[in-house]
């Protein structure tokens, strides 16, 4: 006998969407203006500041996924959090917190620390999923800045369709990738009045487990701060191996310091 998860994931992975490859003419100088043009729409390059970005979230997350990817996920400890992004070397500090304990991840450039309740893990594949989950969560917060810092190779991309509206698409090769893989691919969805980034689409190569897998974040509900703009609203879908919704998560509060002055917190 099938087990329903399982007929479920096999049943669903007929509709997995295939990632979008670069074009044979990447057009890359149209490309990246069409991304320095998104930076300027959130308010400039945020990286190289002597600034920080603190900022709570909370969310949800589907129970198909929990159970695909226990490890990713860590749905004990990853409910809330709050996280602080350092601007100036590209570090990223999660104090995640769910009916398990706390969960702490730093993540460096080039490393990642890892703690539940205060004791230091060395679980190899535990490391991955949280240097991959941090990586991606810098991408979230810093938008277009993100591919910028990371010096993506830019091809330019047919526009297409999401939810009835036409969108601008930039094509964007990060070398390494997400947590320690050697590379991911990431397709920018931007809006053509507001150059405002509205859905990133990206490979997460970093986890075994998730190796040729991709999945996509929408960007809703904007708010100002600091002279930049900032969504507050996000909604995951996994695209391959099977496609079902996964995550949606919202910001709490905001806070910029440093350099940076200002932020918001969001009422209920």
């Amino acid at each position: 006998m099938i087990r329903p998860i399982l007929l479920c994931t096999l049943l669903l992975s007929g509709c997995a969407t295939k990632f979008p490859t670069a074009p044979d003419n990447p057009r890359p100088a149209a490309a990246g203006e069409l991304l320095d043009a998104s930076i300027a729409a959130q308010g400039g390059y945020l990286f190289g500041r002597d600034a920080e970005i603190t900022v709570e979230y909370d969310g949800r997350w589907r129970r198909i996924v929990k159970v695909l990817q226990p490890v990713l996920v860590d749905a004990d400890y990853r409910k809330s959090s709050t996280e602080t992004l350092d601007l100036a070397n590209g570090r990223l500090e999660q104090i995640h917190r769910g009916p398990g304990g706390v969960k702490r991840v730093v993540r460096t450039p080039d490393s990642v620390l890892v703690e539940y309740d205060g004791e230091v893990t060395e679980d190899a594949e535990v490391r991955d999923a949280a240097a991959l989950v941090a990586d991606a969560y810098t991408l979230f917060l810093a938008g277009p800045s993100f591919i910028r810092w990371r010096d993506g190779d830019l091809s330019l991309l047919e526009p297409a369709k999401y939810k009835g509206e036409i969108y601008d698409r930039l094509h964007a090769t990060i070398r390494p990738g997400f947590g320690f893989s050697a590379q991911d691919e990431v397709v920018l969805w931007i809006d053509p009045e507001t150059r405002r980034l509205r859905l990133v689409h990206f490979t997460i190569d970093g986890l075994a487990s998730t190796r040729g897998a991709h999945v996509d974040v929408q960007f809703d509900q904007f708010k100002e701060a600091g002279g930049f703009v900032w969504p507050t609203d996000f909604f995951e879908r996994v695209r391959a191996p099977v496609r079902v919704d996964a995550h949606s998560w919202q910001t709490q509060s905001l806070e910029l310091g440093g350099d940076l002055d200002g932020g918001y917190v969001v009422s209920d």
